[in-house]
């Protein structure tokens, strides 16, 4: 009987191993293509992947294959607040394939504009050779004031972001609905107040064209910010002197279209509109690719 339960009980294991698996990969979104590269199988190119399967297979890792040959051109990539470094996962292993060499700041969030600014300064400072610095919502902000006299920044690449003026603070400006969902927590040993979104509202508000799943994992990590970063004035600029690509998201519920499209025009960037929310990084990762990919083409070849 002995032998008997544990013979049942090791065929279990093995069928649930199977089944545990196929669910994973359904839970990636792996087909027989994702399947394929798991067993060996060569996978088509990050792009040609993407341009096969549409954008919501630009999460899947399985079609991420590096070239391993480097294109010379580093991307600094900046989150923006209610977020973090890893808000680029589906645009990093594109960058990679490109041959780029790719860092994630991670801001702090937690004092001011200046101490933000510092993180990005040490990420661009281990860096040699050309680099592009991107920057997603309130990480416009971030790289407008960090890229100003770097003499390796060849291009600022903006997407659903802030892209304030000398002087300019973000309370100035006049924000989406999505904003109404906000609500502050003040912190005990002066620690300062720090401003989250309502988790069960995080989607409607910040992420409506993204999977629901990951949505709700998005308001589960978010990184709050503290209310100091909305009063710190933009000390320097440095779209006013590198070329600039912006990504205007038309369905922002954040920061308005309206304003986006006022950012844009007014450093003169090259842009692009997509139908998306104010979390394009995640729901349009191929569009903020090709963008980094212009700005990384056009600062190489100056």
């Amino acid at each position: 009987k002995e032998m008997q339960l544990q013979n049942r009980f090791t065929r279990n294991i093995a069928i649930a191993s199977g089944s545990t698996r196929r669910n994973f990969l359904r839970y990636l979104g792996v087909g027989a293509a994702g399947t394929a590269l798991i067993s060996g199988v060569q996978a088509l190119s990050p792009v040609a992947a993407l341009a096969a399967s549409g954008q919501k297979e630009a999460a899947n890792i399985a079609h991420f294959s590096p070239t391993g040959t480097s294109s010379g051109v580093n991307v600094v990539l900046v989150h923006g607040i209610w977020a973090d470094g890893s808000s680029y996962s589906k645009i990093i292993p594109l960058l990679c394939a490109a041959g780029h060499t790719v860092f994630a700041a991670q801001l702090p969030l937690t004092g001011h504009l200046a101490d933000d600014v510092t993180a990005t300064l040490g990420v661009i400072g281990q860096l040699q050779g050309p680099t592009v610095l991107v920057g997603h919502s309130y990480g416009g902000t971030v790289i407008t004031n960090a890229g100003a006299n770097q003499p390796n920044v060849i291009g600022l690449v903006y997407a659903s972001a802030f892209a304030p003026d000398q002087g300019e603070v973000l309370s100035q400006f006049q924000l989406g609905p999505g904003t109404a969902n906000l609500y502050p927590v003040t912190y005990p040993n002066t620690f300062g107040t720090f401003v989250f979104i309502n988790q069960q509202k995080f989607r409607e508000s910040f992420a409506q064209d993204v999977e629901p799943l990951q949505a709700s994992i998005m308001a589960s990590v978010q990184k709050p910010a503290n209310t100091a970063i909305f009063g710190d004035p933009t000390t320097a600029v440095a779209w006013k002197t590198l070329p600039s690509w912006y990504l205007i998201s038309t369905n922002d519920r954040m920061i308005p279209p309206s304003l986006q499209q006022m950012f844009a025009s007014r450093m003169k960037a090259t842009t692009i509109s997509v139908p998306s929310s104010h979390a394009s990084i995640v729901s349009h990762p191929l569009q903020v690719f090709e963008l980094i990919q212009a700005a990384a083409k056009v600062g190489v070849s100056k």
